[in-house]
């Protein structure tokens, strides 16, 4: 029988499972639903906040700190910075960080964007075509909820909502491609 000694790890970065589809999956679901509600298909509710939290926080932060062991950076901080702008988003809206000042919550959103001007940039360098494109869609999202939490009108809120769908699919969608690829070892859904 071979024994690790207590503090050391036969894990290796090549031995560990693609944390890619769960940080996916869990952006997709929590970004799907809450643009929903942006939409008017139902209102905020605890079902969003509890994907928002568990799903789209938790999970992605996983996923981040996954991706770290794999020694990959990109990933790595967009997993964990997004898992965790979900628990930030999660608990802000259940009402645990007090009342959330409109000004503070534009640049927030604007600083967001700049953020992910520079991710679709770095996607751009080796990724697909469908990552480079979720990102840019995300660039868009950021953009539209920037100026409709900015203007506070109703149609921008909805523009938001659609292009979160866009955005949300994207990274659903990447996520069940790689599950399903790697499971057949062979491309079967295009990425």
């Amino acid at each position: 029988m071979n024994v690790v000694p207590l503090g050391e790890s036969k894990m290796t970065s090549d031995n560990l499972a693609n944390p890619g589809p769960l940080g996916l999956l869990g952006f997709g679901m929590a970004t799907i639903l809450l643009s929903m509600s942006k939409l008017g298909f139902f209102d905020l509710n605890a079902v969003i906040f509890a994907v928002a939290l568990f799903l789209g926080g938790i999970a992605q932060v996983f996923a981040g700190l996954m991706e770290y062991k794999r020694n990959r950076m990109f990933t790595a901080t967009v997993f964990t910075f997004f898992g965790m702008f979900w628990i930030l988003f999660a608990t802000m809206n259940m009402g645990y960080l007090g009342t959330v000042e409109t000004n503070a919550l534009v640049v927030f959103y604007f600083l967001l964007f700049v953020l992910a001007v520079v991710l679709f940039l770095g996607s751009r360098a080796g990724g697909s075509k469908v990552v480079s494109l979720t990102f840019l869609c995300l660039v868009i999202l950021l953009a539209v909820l920037t100026v409709a939490t900015y203007t506070g009108e109703e149609i921008i809120r909805q523009w938001a909502g659609a292009v979160g769908i866009v955005t949300g699919g994207g990274a659903f969608y990447i996520a069940c491609a790689e599950m399903i690829n790697e499971q057949y070892k062979r491309p079967v859904l295009p990425l």
